[in-house]
C-alpha cells in the first residue's frame, strides 16, 4: 500500500518524488546502474528543516529509510525498496571561515564546490583532502574515510572533520563537536554512514596546499606492465617522504598509469619526480605546473558515467604486493571482457595516514600502504555474468595477498563478516554509540552497525 504523501508534501520545501511522478527514474538512478531498487519516495530536501520532516514522516508510516548524498554507494545502500530516501545531495551551501582555517558544507557539496570557495577563494590556497570525482558528495567521501591526493601529505577527509550538524532517529537536529556528542564525532569520523543519523552539514579544518603545484600523469604501454608495477611498489617501500602522491591505474586501453601530484614547491618537484619520469619508455607524461584546482578538476573528467559495476578489493598486507600479485593481476587483465574495467591503486596511505591511532576515529585501516579495487564497468545486461565472474575471479586469486580489511567505501555487500572488515577492533565500541543515538535501529541497512 502506497503511504499518503500529502502532509509530507504539505510541509516539505524540497521535491516529494514518489514512483508515479515522471521525475522517478532520474530521481532513482544510482551511479552504479546495476543497482535497480526502487523505493515509495524520495525526499530531494532544501534544508535541514526538510531532513527532520522526512525523517518523522517515515517514523509515523513505518517506512524503512535509507539516505542518499551523490549517489556513489558502490553497493546502492543509499536506496531501499518500498521505503524512503532522504536525499541531500541539494545541501550545497559552502561557508568559508577564513581565520579558522575552516570550512563548513553542506552534505551534498562536492570538492570542487568546495575548493572553488577555500583553495580559489583564500589568498594562500587552503584545501582539505578531496577527491577526484565531482559528484561524489562531500559527506559520504569524508564520513567513510576520505583517501585523496592530500591524504598522505594531510591526513583522510575524516581526519579533518571538526564539527558536524546530524538529524537524529526522533527527528531532533544535534551539533556535534568535542564538547557535544564527542562520541558520535568519533563514530562519524570512519563509520558515518553506518546508521546513526543524517549528516546534513560538516565543518572541516583546512591545510595550506601551494598556489602552484606540480602534477599530472605518466603512461606507458602494457607491455611495460610489470615493471612498472614493480617500480610503484619499490619506490613507496620504507618511503619516509608524504609529498610525492603517486596513483596507478591499469586500463584496457591497454596501458598503465601513474596519476598524482607533488604536495609541496614547485621547485622541488623536480626531483622527486626524476626517478618516476625517467624509468622505462612512457607513452605520455602530463606532468606540469598548474593549480590544485586544475589538476583535481582534470583528473575527474574521465570518469565514465552510466555504466553497471562491480567493485572488490582490499588493503595489501606488507608483502602483499609481490611478484606473484603482480602476475595475477596482469593474467586475469589480459582476459578482461570489459573495456571499461580497470585495476586501481588509489588509496595511497602511509604518512600523515598512519600516523592517526587506529582507535582514535571509527576508521581503522591505518597500517595499510596500498589497496587495490577490481572495478569491472559494463553497460549491456548481455554481458553482467561475464564481468561479474571476473571481478569475482580475480579478488579470490588476490585474497591471500590481502590483510582481510576492505574500505568501507568501497563497500562490497558480498562479504561475510563486514563489521571486521570495515571496522575492526573499533567494531564494539560503535555498537554503543548505536545504542545510544539509535537504540530502535530506525537507521538500518544491510550494513549499518547492529546494536548490541
Amino acid at each position: 500500500m502506497r503511504p499518503d504523501l500529502t502532509k509530507l508534501r504539505a510541509n516539505f520545501r524540497g521535491a516529494v518524488v514518489s514512483a508515479n511522478d515522471p521525475g522517478f527514474e532520474a530521481a532513482r538512478v544510482l551511479f552504479n546502474t546495476r543497482v535497480r531498487t526502487r523505493p515509495a519516495v524520495i525526499c530531494r530536501c532544501a534544508d535541514t528543516a526538510d531532513v527532520v520532516t522526512a525523517v518523522r514522516f517515515a517514523r509515523d508510516a513505518g517506512l524503512p529509510v535509507a539516505v542518499r548524498g551523490g549517489g556513489h554507494h558502490a553497493s546502492g545502500l543509499s536506496l531501499v525498496d518500498e521505503g524512503l530516501v532522504i536525499d541531500v545531495g541539494g545541501l550545497r551551501e559552502v561557508t568559508l571561515d577564513h581565520p579558522a582555517a575552516e570550512v563548513t558544507a553542506g552534505a551534498g557539496a562536492g570538492w570542487r564546490e568546495i575548493d572553488q570557495v577555500t583553495y580559489l577563494g583564500s589568498p594562500e590556497g587552503l584545501a582539505a583532502p578531496g577527491g577526484e570525482c565531482p559528484t561524489v558528495s562531500n559527506a559520504g567521501f569524508s564520513l567513510g574515510g576520505g583517501y585523496g591526493l592530500l591524504s598522505r601529505r594531510y591526513g583522510l577527509g575524516c581526519d579533518h572533520i571538526v564539527a558536524a550538524e546530524v538529524v537524529d532517529a526522533a527527528g531532533r537536529v544535534l551539533r556535534v563537536g568535542e564538547e557535544e556528542h564527542p562520541d558520535l564525532l568519533w563514530a562519524l569520523r570512519g563509520a558515518g554512514g553506518a546508521g546513526f543519523g543524517v549528516v546534513t552539514r560538516l565543518r572541516y579544518r583546512l591545510d595550506p596546499v601551494p598556489r602552484t603545484v606540480v602534477g599530472g600523469f605518466l603512461s606507458w604501454p602494457i607491455e611495460q606492465a610489470e615493471a612498472v608495477f614493480r617500480f610503484y611498489r619499490d619506490m613507496y617501500a620504507d618511503r619516509e617522504d608524504d609529498r610525492l602522491a603517486l596513483c596507478l591505474l591499469l586500463t584496457a586501453e591497454p596501458m598503465i598509469t601513474l596519476y598524482g601530484m607533488y604536495v609541496g614547491p614547485p621547485d622541488e618537484a623536480a626531483a622527486a619526480l626524476a626517478p618516476v619520469r625517467s624509468f622505462g619508455k612512457p607513452l605520455a607524461d602530463t606532468f606540469g605546473e598548474l593549480s590544485y584546482f586544475e589538476l583535481m578538476r582534470a583528473l575527474g573528467e574521465d570518469i565514465p558515467y552510466g555504466l553497471q559495476s562491480r567493485w572488490r578489493g582490499g588493503y595489501l598486507h606488507d608483502q602483499g604486493l609481490n611478484d606473484a600479485a603482480i602476475g595475477l593481476m596482469l593474467d586475469h587483465f589480459a582476459r578482461v571482457p570489459s573495456a571499461h574495467s580497470m585495476i586501481r591503486f588509489d588509496l595511497l596511505a602511509g604518512g600523515a595516514v598512519a600516523r592517526v591511532p587506529a582507535d582514535a576515529t571509527a576508521f581503522v585501516h591505518r597500517s595499510a600502504l596500498h589497496y587495490v579495487s577490481v572495478i569491472s564497468l559494463w553497460q549491456e545486461e548481455k554481458d553482467t555474468a561475464a564481468n561479474l565472474a571476473w571481478a569475482d575471479d580475480l579478488a579470490g586469486a588476490l585474497r591471500p595477498h590481502l590483510t582481510g580489511e576492505v574500505y568501507q567505501n568501497y563497500a562490497d555487500s558480498d562479504l561475510a563478516d563486514w563489521p571486521a572488515a570495515y571496522y575492526g577492533a573499533n567494531y564494539p565500541r560503535l555498537r554503543q554509540v548505536k545504542l545510544r543515538y539509535d537504540p530502535e535501529d530506525f537507521f538500518h541497512h544491510g550494513q549499518s552497525i547492529r546494536l548490541p
